[in-house]
């Protein structure tokens, strides 16, 4: 296909799917597309550069743990937050549009925001990508089937294009691939963004795998411009920052102000945090993380930090400041669990009190059949839409303080939910549906780390134990269940080292 005078190639429509494929790739839709790319390609392909060369500083010694933030000397405040933002206490997350039921389901959950996600909870194969555009667009325009009628009674809709590293293949403009979230943000805005600032439902974002502001004010530019051309005022997007990178930590407040026309706030994602430390210093045996299940949460320092730092950062600054995702969910059908639902969501309920204790205004969940317990925890413990006026005490926050890694031990136990998570994010992602993404970076990390490090785990050396024969067993295995069913790593453990 052609487009103006830039050339843009598109893959062919998926089978049953031409229809909205003719919906979303228009004439003007397409030359959108190759404008915003022509403004901005240069600038994402210079982050990602910078992001090598900040990893490459690292491995070589010269990059040292220090609070960087020119903006936090200065009087700034984020711009007010329209009504609708104001309340943020409960959003689903990782939830793929593709996904045409569950998305449809979580438009009648009485919960604040839908984690509409392109990124971790999304498999972007072209199938799932188009569907999923045409979902949002469907919903948006009030004709998805079996939704709604009220588009404005939904949940808001905040949408998560991939992160910058990410790539759309099935789309070349000016001989050249699309930088994922270029594609995503343009064809959601082009086809719904006028459409939510009317309604007042949006256009509102989440932003993952962010490192640096560079990115951020990347973001901004891209907000501005869209404003400009789809004659929006300045400051109708709004966006909420993930902290999920132990690099942008260290730069919280310019990363907020850098995007403070357009912020809704800054969100802690423990476990993709916890995986960024793995990734970004993994090689360095001081920084091995432990077991998760026993020694990484909110209890330790480096974690408790974070989440203090994040929320002083917010909260001085008008911002909202949001916890993580509760990856725990109730098993369903013959999945097996050895704690009742009631003992896993007291569990939930637990961990995510010591994140409102600590002045959180709202958190994720992925499963829908724990929305009451959880509205019933925060009208337990809460009075308002918000706790801007909780500042948390950050004067023993260091730089160091944010690297000091628990001490701990590897477990078996540990080790096989590590693989079985890993084993299940492959599985559903195999199978173009993410089920839940929260937790696989970190256990999909851990194990090779472990492994590279000869960690011993109850006297056996971890590089021993032939995890890829652990994998082919238990991706072969013949039994669905199996998928679902630690005992099945423990068996192939119990035979691989005894």
């Amino acid at each position: 296909m052609t487009c103006s005078n830039r050339e843009i190639l598109i893959e062919a429509a998926p089978q049953r799917l031409e229809a909205a494929y003719r919906e979303i790739f228009t004439d003007g839709a397409l030359q959108f597309l190759a404008r915003l790319v022509a403004e901005f390609d240069s600038e994402a392909e210079q982050l990602l550069q910078n992001r090598v060369k900040r990893r490459l500083l690292i491995e070589e010694g010269s990059w040292v743990p220090e609070f960087c933030n020119r903006s936090e000397s200065l009087e700034w405040t984020v711009e007010p937050l329209p009504a609708r933002l104001r309340n943020r206490k409960l959003d689903l997350g990782d939830v793929s549009p593709a996904n045409t039921v569950h998305f449809t389901d979580c438009l009648y959950a009485n919960v604040q925001g839908i984690q509409v996600d392109f990124d971790d909870g999304h498999c972007p194969t072209w199938r799932n990508t188009i569907q999923g555009i045409s979902n949002v667009t469907r919903a948006v325009q009030g004709t998805l089937q079996g939704a709604p009628a009220d588009v404005q009674a939904y949940p808001l809709l905040m949408l998560r294009p991939r992160a910058f590293n990410m790539i759309e293949h099935h789309c070349i403009v000016n001989g050249k691939e699309v930088i994922g979230p270029l594609f995503d943000f343009a064809l959601l805005m082009y086809h719904n963004g006028r459409t939510m600032a009317n309604l007042g439902i949006g256009p509102f974002f989440y932003l993952s795998k962010i490192e640096d502001p560079s990115e951020t004010t990347l973001w901004n530019k891209i907000f501005t411009w869209t404003e400009n051309q789809l004659s929006l005022p300045n400051g109708t997007i709004k966006a909420c920052v993930l902290i999920e990178n132990i690099l942008a930590a260290f730069r919280m407040e310019d990363i907020l102000y850098s995007i403070k026309e357009h912020a809704i706030g800054l969100n802690c994602g423990i476990w993709d945090y916890c995986a960024s430390i793995i990734a970004k210093f993994g090689w360095r045996k001081e920084f091995l993380l432990p077991d998760r299940n026993k020694y990484v949460n909110m209890g330790q320092p480096f974690l408790r930090n974070y989440m203090r730092l994040l929320i002083n950062v917010c909260h001085r600054r008008g911002a909202l400041a949001t916890g993580g995702m509760a990856a725990k969910i109730l098993p369903r059908g013959k999945e097996k669990s050895n704690l009742s639902d009631d003992e896993i969501i007291e569990s939930v309920k637990l961990t995510k009190s010591v994140e409102i204790d600590a002045g959180v205004d709202g958190f994720m969940i992925y499963d829908l059949r724990m929305v009451d317990a959880i509205n019933e925890l925060w009208e337990g413990k809460t009075h308002g839409d918000n706790q801007l006026n909780i500042l948390p005490n950050i004067n023993h926050v260091t730089a160091d303080s944010l690297l000091q890694i628990p001490k701990g031990g590897v477990t078996i136990d540990g080790l096989n939910n590590n693989i079985r998570v890993a084993l299940l994010f492959i599985y559903h992602w195999s199978s173009r549906y993410c089920r839940i993404a929260v937790e696989s970076g970190c256990s999909c990390g851990q194990p090779g780390n472990w492994a590279d490090h000869e960690v011993y785990t109850h006297l056996i050396p971890l590089h021993t134990m032939r995890v890829t024969s652990v994998a082919n067993r238990v991706t072969t295995s013949t039994s669905c269940e199996d998928y679902y069913s630690a005992s099945v790593v423990k068996r192939c453990y119990d035979s691989d080292t005894s």
